[in-house]
């Protein structure tokens, strides 16, 4: 089965099998669609909120609000129907808590978004291992629609 490696700000699907993975989800959100009849999947590793005009080349996968559309229409590409679509979510870590503690956390501030975003478009999350202070590996496995989450020093976790 094939597997792909989906990088910071990128996104990836598949198409009936293959397996989609993202690591080093410390603030970042590693967000999946799935839609369990067609079996299609897509992932996303969400880099931050919100996109700015100056960055205007800048991956539609780097940022929550470009990123969760980017993902809809590429679902919709592959078969996959937007009233069937269902997230999970990752990551949104607080790596440094010493350095927001007047402020939001980036991490939470990438959490916030994608559910808005998602919520946005009528899309329910279905799982999610979020915050905490620790990173993680996301694995999704698009023939059976299972994600799994792996934390250094911890079990994996089905969400």
């Amino acid at each position: 089965m094939a597997e792909v490696f989906v990088n910071m700000g990128q996104i990836s699907a598949f198409k009936s099998e293959g397996i989609l993975t993202t690591v080093g989800l410390g603030s970042c959100v590693g967000v999946t669609l799935y839609d369990d009849l067609a079996k299609v999947g897509v992932m996303a590793h969400i880099f931050l909120p919100k996109s700015r005009e100056r960055d205007a080349g800048a991956p539609p996968g780097k940022y929550a609000d470009t990123g969760i559309p980017a993902m809809i229409e590429e679902a919709l590409r592959l078969g996959a129907h937007k009233s069937r679509l269902k997230a999970k979510l990752a990551g949104g870590a607080n790596l440094f808590p010493n350095l927001s503690t007047n402020s939001t956390s980036i991490g939470m501030q990438n959490i916030e978004a994608v559910i808005e975003h998602l919520k946005k478009h009528g899309i329910a999350i279905i799982g999610k291992d979020v915050a905490g202070d620790y990173g993680r590996k996301m694995r999704f496995f698009v023939n059976t629609g299972i994600v799994t989450v792996t934390a250094i020093g911890r079990e994996a976790v089905e969400i």
